[in-house]
């Protein structure tokens, strides 16, 4: 018999036995980071146009934090020449481009001289390396070459704009013929985001924009790599704590980390906030439609940022909501043209009961990814879902989602040489599998092996 022990949650976690093997246990770890937002009023900034008469408009301000809500590896080009540059003091250095998107005037030239620990960015592109970061940024231990507050620009459709990274650098320290370094890898933390308040059908929120480091602001690509993200809340919870999920160095350059994406969708690239939901088209938000334009604005020399919610009206269809527990339901459109991120969380938080579950009216179209957060009344804790089986919203019929609890633990089994690994499961019964945004390292699940009343194996799960 083998049993499971999972947390106390106070999230209608029930346990359920499986298999009678001896684990070979995995390592997925994750860290949480936590962000207080401060006193400011974000309600508008002076000196800046009146909203236009169709729609709404938040500014938000740019601001600089000291954790990183996104991480993404970015892409490296060699052969940059520069007209002017430091006297390089090592011999193995490394000139080439940070690539950003798929727009070449878009990717930022630099040096990284590696037995030095130095790193130059050449920020605003005149081909001069040393008028941007005087010095260059420097790392501050040779084991792991993190260069802190290395400040980008980006001039894009929406105007320009900057934003605040620790960018990790590394490679092999050999030459290659010529005597050019070899290409590295480059993982780029973002550190800074857009943040302010906007009134919307009678109620102020909070909204915040990070940067996916695309060179541009605007709606995703592509599902599978970074994208720009939003965060959208009530505006009395400005105050509360951002848990922000990341995984350690190691797993992000193994490529082996999982925080909160499940595959298809899993990838080195996509960091997530618990809350925060890649930027919308078109957003479908407390029973209304918008149409959301998004520009920067200068303020004292730095790059704001705008977001106008115009007042949209697309056809809808319905959707059938079971479960417990919710906090919110978002059902990302993905990158279909025209297409709705629509967000549900009054509708589900306010019905009576969840037996027969809860019908919303939601805009038609095809929703490829939904997260899920899930909350029991009178706990703090939450649970972060995300399934990956498309939904379909059409004039007629009555699509079926089963996103809510009550959740299972549960172990996935698989061989590995003469042992078999075994991977910690929380799901609910449509099997979405979830994270906990808040994990008690000290006590993690477990699991106990018996062959009548007698142990023959037990141990604990990594988070992750």
């Amino acid at each position: 018999m083998v049993s499971i022990f999972g947390m106390r949650l106070g999230l209608g976690i029930k346990r359920r036995n499986t298999g009678h093997m001896h684990p070979a246990m995995g390592c997925l770890g994750a860290f949480v980071f936590l962000l207080f937002l401060d006193n400011a009023d974000w309600s508008g900034a002076q000196g800046q146009t009146a909203p236009p008469a169709s729609g709404t408009v938040a500014h938000l301000e740019y601001r600089e934090v000291d954790f990183a809500p996104v991480a993404t590896e970015i892409s490296i080009l060699p052969g940059a020449h520069f007209k002017k540059a430091p006297v390089f003091n090592g011999h193995n250095v490394f000139r080439g481009f940070f690539c950003f998107g798929t727009d070449t005037n878009q990717f930022i030239p630099f040096a990284w001289d590696d037995e030095q620990r130095k790193l130059y960015v050449d920020a605003n592109r005149n081909g001069d390396l040393t008028d941007d970061a005087p010095g260059g940024y420097t790392a501050a231990d040779r084991s792991l070459e993190l260069f802190r507050g290395v400040r980008l620009e980006f001039t894009s459709p929406q105007g320009t704009y900057q934003v605040l990274v620790d960018a990790h650098v590394f490679g092999q320290p050999v030459l290659l013929a010529g005597g050019q370094a070899p290409k590295p890898r480059v993982f780029l933390y973002v550190r800074s985001l857009w943040e302010g308040g906007v009134e919307l059908n009678g109620k102020k929120w909070y909204v915040a924009v990070i940067d996916g480091l695309n060179g541009r602001i605007g709606p995703g690509t592509s599902l599978t790599n970074v994208s720009d993200r939003m965060v959208l809340r009530p505006w009395e919870q400005r105050q509360e704590p951002f848990l922000w999920w990341h995984a350690s160095l190691a797993k992000v350059h193994s490529l082996a980390h999982v925080k909160l994406v499940t595959l298809p969708y899993r990838y080195a690239s996509n960091a997530e906030v618990y809350d925060a939901f890649n930027l919308p088209e078109n957003l479908f938000f407390q029973d209304r439609a918008y149409h959301l334009d998004y520009h920067t604005e200068s303020s004292n020399g730095t790059a704001n940022l705008a977001v106008t919610f115009n007042p949209v009206q697309p056809a809808l269809g319905k959707l059938r909501v079971n479960g417990e527990y919710f906090r919110r339901v978002v059902l990302d459109g993905g990158m279909a043209p025209g297409g709705f991120t629509a967000i549900l969380d009054s509708a589900l938080r306010d019905r009576p009961g969840a037996e027969s579950g809860t019908d919303v009216q939601v805009p038609m179209g095809s929703y490829p990814r939904q997260i899920v957060l899930l909350q029991r009344e009178g706990h703090t804790n939450v649970a972060v879902g995300i399934a990956t089986n498309p939904i379909i919203i059409t004039e007629t019929g009555t699509n079926v989602f089963t996103a809510g609890g009550p959740l299972n633990n549960s172990v996935q089994m698989a061989p590995m040489d003469d042992q078999v690994s075994m991977s910690y499961r929380l799901t609910n019964a449509s099997g979405v599998l979830f994270h906990l945004v808040q994990q008690d390292q000290k006590a993690p699940p477990g699991i106990e092996m018996k062959q009548g009343d007698k142990v023959v194996g037990q141990g604990t799960f990594e988070f992750g």
